[in-house]
């Protein structure tokens, strides 16, 4: 085990997005997910609640060898190891826990806790977070939050989650975010049951181009 902290997905310094896999049935995983790659999406993440998540992990992995692939929903250490194990080069939680965050650190995997408040975020990264996830970010005030505690927290990496749309990518990246994690704007429940490719190809186009 590595017990240095990860740096967050290098693919990220490409295309700023998180594509969020939640809900898709593991026979639609690969082709959903690959309709994203395909569009330009270099990061996506498979949260825990999916079905069959850590196949679905280490399938779009093999598949997609030069695409991050993560876990998300993640609340405890054990289900680190889990991930990993699968092929995860990140981990996504939806709150704060000192465990799971040491647990990806050991692995030396990035570890992104979800967090909402300005004490949550500083506690986050005070026990190791590379980069903390800003969630849900449409009901905490959109971009004007992140640029509102930004500079008192000393500018620590955010990635603002939840109601994020395409037409406000940019105004995210403006405030200060580091990137964003789309789930639904990218991947409709819709499509996933579906496995309509086609729509999410169309939609992982336009937050492409918006982000040139």
């Amino acid at each position: 085990m590595n017990s240095q902290s990860a740096n967050l997905p290098t693919g990220l310094e490409r295309v700023p997005v998180i594509g969020i896999l939640r809900g898709c049935p593991f026979r639609y995983a690969e082709a959903v997910a690959g309709a994203a790659i395909g569009a330009g999406l270099t990061v996506i993440e498979v949260t825990l609640d999916s079905e069959r998540p850590l196949d679905q992990i280490a399938t779009i992995r093999d598949a997609f060898p030069d695409v991050e692939v993560g876990a998300g929903s993640v609340r405890r250490a054990e289900d680190v190891a889990a991930a990993v194990g699968a092929g995860a080069s990140f981990i996504v939680s939806p709150i704060v826990d000192e465990e799971a965050i040491r647990a990806a650190r050991e692995f030396g995997v990035a570890a992104l806790p979800g967090a909402a408040t300005p004490t949550e975020i500083d506690q986050a990264r005070r026990h190791g977070a590379t980069a903390v996830k800003v969630f849900p970010i449409e009901q905490l005030g959109g971009p004007a939050y992140i640029q509102a505690i930004l500079s008192p927290l000393g500018s620590p990496p955010l990635i603002p989650t939840g109601g994020v749309t395409v037409d406000s990518i940019p105004l995210y990246l403006r405030a200060g975010a580091v990137a964003v994690g789309l789930g639904g704007t990218l991947f409709p429940k819709p499509a996933l049951e579906s496995g309509d490719t086609s729509t999410v190809a169309r939609l992982a186009m336009e937050v492409i181009g918006v982000l040139r």
